[in-house]
């Protein structure tokens, strides 16, 4: 009987044994498979969600927690620990207090509770999501050198955590802490690439950032600042008697092209431009588009002028080859200044100011030429651009004023009418006569701006000038050829002059005009005669046209040129073309004007074997700004009245 009760009781211990090695069992089995989810991890697994999935049915939990001390606790055992992983979202990234349990577990005990003793508050935005009634089984985590803690959860229905529950845990918080070192291991791995890729496109951001702050987006060529930079930089590393030369390229016309054929037409014309320049440099020189239509070459190295003129000779050929885009064939040309380094500057500014001074001497010489800048065409340039600057100082200031010019009745004496004439008073009081800018305005584009200030300043005071000199005086008005083709222009000055009885205004157009015939015809002269404007052709004699074209157009009047004037008693031709002209205006019903008369004899001649009855020159009145002339009018009548 005792030997059956002994055996009965070793039977039992053996099942029991039995049942706990098949548990240890079961539990290494869910430690290994635990392992094997940590060990096989990608970047895109969170092995702590992995290990906390395979050991969830062993302790019968629902939820976990893991809190981590901060960075910024620097050992305050009082500073707030952060959940940094739950398997509830929800509860990632709050703040808990760090209570005394906690700290208990932190220094390496696992502690088992019912009703979650010794938490005695819960973050507010988890205290939904968690009820005070759940067991917990709270174990030590260490990972690296930060210090934290897990909280398993069970539902408050369910009983606490046992022993056993216990002595796994603490296999499973060795475990838990290399699960979640690696997960953090895994998410600065991936963090890294990320940084990687940030890095990289970054990079690529900024070489295109680069690139785009370098260089002209049209032609991909460097652009003013960087081809700057560059020339610069050669110039400091250049020894003694070292060279380097700078060529200015400035297109002839550019503006013409955007004109006639549109910006589009333009902008595939400077792409043209670029690659045909750099076809034709060497390898080391460097070209760049500094505005608009202009471009720099920099030529490194260079022994003398001699090397480049070959070159510089290639580009100037192959700029001025017809170029077809949109259906349209151009023919570009460009001039094109040179200077050296030492000899014309030893900076780029310098060179290129230099070498600009030396484009504008070859473009005004014969545009789709070459010069190098020398020391005397620097000081003409100086002017030139002084001249330049002051100009369009006086546009802004308004400092052109108009000058009236009497036209006679040189048979009765009587004053007929005045012609206009531009005069720059300075600020100090000095006269500027018109041969000294308008050459230079009308290269600039400028001469409309002059215009209109010369006929705003009379404008201004027709009112006295009509107490003076009569209300039906009539007044002549210069346009230039230039300005006739340019149609917005003529079309405001007609609106101008029409705002003030257009019946009292000539325009005045020299021969060289009635080569854009077609446009006047089309666009200006139903214009003019509306407003009851007249047309009137100066210097008639020495021109382009023929007697056929002043019929064609239908003129109002003709100036004959002073050249055929002057002296005609004592020229026998002269007189047989002004008889000539004469006769023609009498045919066609045009009234002829003698310009510039300015003697005595050659008034004589005119009065005594011609009908003219019209003549203007200083033989009868000199120019004047209209304060002087209405002052010496005031003081003509005055006289007269005693």
């Amino acid at each position: 009987m005792e030997n059956t009760e002994e055996l009965r009781e070793i039977a039992l211990t053996m099942r029991r044994e039995i049942d706990l090695l098949r548990t240890e069992t079961t539990h290494a089995n869910v430690l290994l498979t635990a392992l094997d989810t940590l060990l096989c991890v990608d970047g895109d697994t969170d092995p702590f969600i992995g290990v906390f999935s395979a050991l969830m049915p062993v302790f019968e939990c629902t939820s976990a927690i893991v809190l981590m001390e901060q960075d910024e606790a620097n050992g305050d055992p009082e500073w707030p620990l952060e959940c940094v992983a739950a398997s509830d979202e929800r509860v990632i990234g709050s703040s808990w207090r760090p209570v005394r349990l906690f700290r208990k577990v932190i220094s390496g005990r696992i502690i088992s509770t019912v009703g979650n003793t010794g938490i005695d508050e819960w973050p507010p935005a988890i205290a939904e999501a968690y009820s005070g009634d759940s067991p917990a089984l709270v174990l030590p985590l260490m990972v690296r050198d930060h210090r934290g803690l897990m909280m398993l959860l069970r539902k408050p229905e369910q009983a606490g955590f046992n022993r056993d529950h216990v002595t796994l845990a603490r296999k499973f918080s060795l475990l838990a802490s290399h699960a979640f070192a690696a997960r953090q291991a895994n998410l600065t791995v991936a963090e890294s690439h990320r940084l990687r890729e940030l890095t990289a496109r970054l990079r690529t951001s900024e070489e295109a950032l680069r690139f785009r702050a370098n260089h002209d987006q049209l032609t991909g060529l460097p652009n003013r600042s960087y081809i700057q930079e560059l020339v610069s930089g050669k110039i400091l590393s250049k020894q003694k008697g070292q060279k380097l030369a700078l060529a200015f390229i400035d297109l002839d016309e550019f503006k013409s092209v955007n004109d006639l054929h549109g910006h589009a037409a333009g902008d595939a014309l400077l792409r043209e431009i670029a690659l045909r320049i750099r076809s034709e440099i060497r390898s080391k020189d460097v070209v760049g588009r500094i505005s608009g239509d202009e471009f720099v070459i920099a030529f490194d190295p260079i022994r003398s002028r001699t090397d480049i003129r070959p070159i510089i000779k290639r580009v100037r050929d192959r700029l001025q080859q017809s170029f077809s885009v949109y259906e349209i064939t151009i023919k570009p040309s460009a001039s094109i200044g040179i200077s050296l380094y030492p000899e014309h500057g030893s900076d780029y500014e310098t060179l290129r100011r230099h070498a600009d001074m030396a484009m504008y001497h070859a473009k005004t010489d014969s545009k789709g030429s070459i010069a190098y800048f020398t020391l005397d065409l620097g000081r003409q340039t100086a002017k030139r651009l002084t001249l330049e600057k002051q100009l369009r100082a006086a546009i802004t200031n308004r400092q052109f004023r108009c000058a009236l010019q009497k036209k006679f009745d040189i048979r009765s004496g009587a004053i007929v009418g005045f012609e206009m004439l531009a005069r720059w008073v300075e600020a100090k009081g000095k006269i500027r006569g018109p041969g000294e800018f308008l050459p230079l305005a009308s290269e600039l584009g400028l001469l409309d701006d002059i215009t209109m200030c010369v006929l705003g300043d009379l404008v201004s005071r027709l009112p006295e000038l009509d107490a003076r000199f009569g209300p039906l005086v009539e007044y002549s008005l210069n346009v230039s050829p230039i300005q006739t083709t340019n149609i917005p222009f003529m079309l405001e000055l007609a609106k101008q002059l029409d705002a003030h009885n257009g019946r009292r205004f000539f325009l005045e157009l020299t021969e060289e005009a009635l080569a854009s015939i077609d446009s006047l015809e089309n666009h200006i002269l139903p214009v003019l005669r509306s407003t009851g404007i007249r047309l009137s052709i100066d210097d008639f004699g020495t021109g382009y046209s023929s007697l056929a074209t002043l019929a064609a157009l239908t003129v109002d009047e003709v100036k004959i040129d002073m050249s055929l004037i002057t002296s005609i008693h004592e020229r026998s031709r002269n007189q047989v073309i002004v008889r000539a002209i004469e006769s023609l205006g009498s045919a066609l019903d045009i009234s002829i004007v003698a310009e510039g008369i300015e003697s005595s004899e050659e008034n004589e001649f005119l009065l005594s074997n011609t009908s003219l009855t019209i003549g203007q020159g200083y033989l009868f009145h000199k120019p004047q700004l209209l304060d002087d002339l209405l002052e010496s009018a005031s003081e003509a009548a005055a006289t007269k009245s005693l």
